[in-house]
């Protein structure tokens, strides 16, 4: 699906998601990024000269009000976030005011502003599904307002995206890991050997993210994606083999404040308001669509491939 001749805001653009949406996006629409960081704007300047940026920040409501009074954005995609989990669990007053409050302020702002824009976007994580920690309490807080913001309005079409952790953005263990391989480490940590955790590429976010601008029934809806999921400790070894270091060990560190040993992506109360949309997305509506309140959650624990599989798999990604 190809998004043509709108007029783009995307809020957190300088991340990593931020950034992939302006490259893919940049050619047949006109583009206008607000972050808060003004180096990576600076450098995102060089590549995407066509594009206009402003500095301002979610937390900060009349910067957001006079950027779209001046913009006329007709689809405005927030990627904006404190994600990092034990950073937001160290500093939940911070993590409040970006993922929630921040959020508020978006939803008033384009309140005001209906009359120009025809899409909000909000981008979650699969951390909201029965969160434990501060980060993914946030989420699930945001994709509350953005459901409630949807079913009080239908002028304004409100999509949801509900997806896992991104392979190639900011914070990936990725490089985390190629970094302590190159250094010649003999081992590498790994929390526990039995973690598992979804994963999805930049572009296969892009293309929910897209299609969930597309289909009409998402309005109000999340859109989840059917992933598989993999160990991280396949994950450091497909990295390893990737570097020619198959016989590095490994040891255990403790979990993180915050972490979870399984992700879900949709709860087992969730999937009484689950639709089956086609052999991608799964869609969390409003109301029951069954009694099912003993369906087996989207676990990462249930859907993990073998090490040779997350190998192959991240082979075919392009991101080893």
């Amino acid at each position: 699906m190809i998004i043509e001749n709108k007029r783009i805001m995307v809020i957190g653009g300088t991340g990593a998601l931020g950034t992939a949406l302006t490259d893919r996006w940049c050619n047949n629409n006109d583009i206008l990024v607000f972050s808060r960081n003004e180096h990576k704007q600076e450098d995102m300047k060089r590549r995407y000269p066509n594009v206009l940026y402003r500095v301002g920040d979610v937390k900060d409501k009349g910067s957001m009000l006079r950027t779209m009074y001046e913009f006329k954005p007709e689809i405005i995609v927030n990627t904006a976030a404190m994600k990092t989990v034990w950073v937001a669990q160290d500093n939940p007053y911070e993590t409040i005011l970006t993922n929630i409050v921040g959020h508020q302020y978006l939803i008033d702002c384009v309140r005001e502003c209906r009359h120009q824009i025809e899409t909000l976007m909000f981008i979650s994580t699969d951390k909201a599904c029965s969160p434990v920690n501060v980060y993914g309490m946030s989420k699930g807080i945001a994709e509350q307002m953005y459901v409630n913001f949807a079913k009080e309005q239908k002028d304004i079409k409100v999509a949801l995206c509900r997806y896992g952790n991104v392979l190639d953005s900011t914070g990936s263990l990725i490089p985390v890991f190629k970094d302590i391989v190159e250094r010649g480490a003999k081992s590498l940590p790994i929390t526990n050997f039995d973690m598992t955790r979804f994963l999805i590429t930049l572009d296969e976010a892009i293309d929910l993210i897209e299609w969930s601008y597309e289909y009409i029934h998402s309005h109000g809806r999340i859109v989840v994606p059917k992933l598989q999921s993999m160990r991280i400790i396949d994950f450091a070894k497909a990295i390893a083999k990737s570097l020619g270091k198959e016989d590095i060990k490994f040891h255990k560190i403790p979990i993180r404040n915050g972490e979870k040993l399984h992700e879900e992506m949709i709860s087992s109360i969730e999937y009484q308001r689950v639709s089956e949309i086609n052999e991608k997305y799964l869609m969390i509506g409003y109301e029951r669509n069954n009694e099912d309140y003993d369906h087996t959650p989207l676990n990462s624990e249930f859907y993990v491939m073998n090490s040779d599989e997350a190998y192959d798999f991240l082979v075919k990604k392009g991101v080893l």
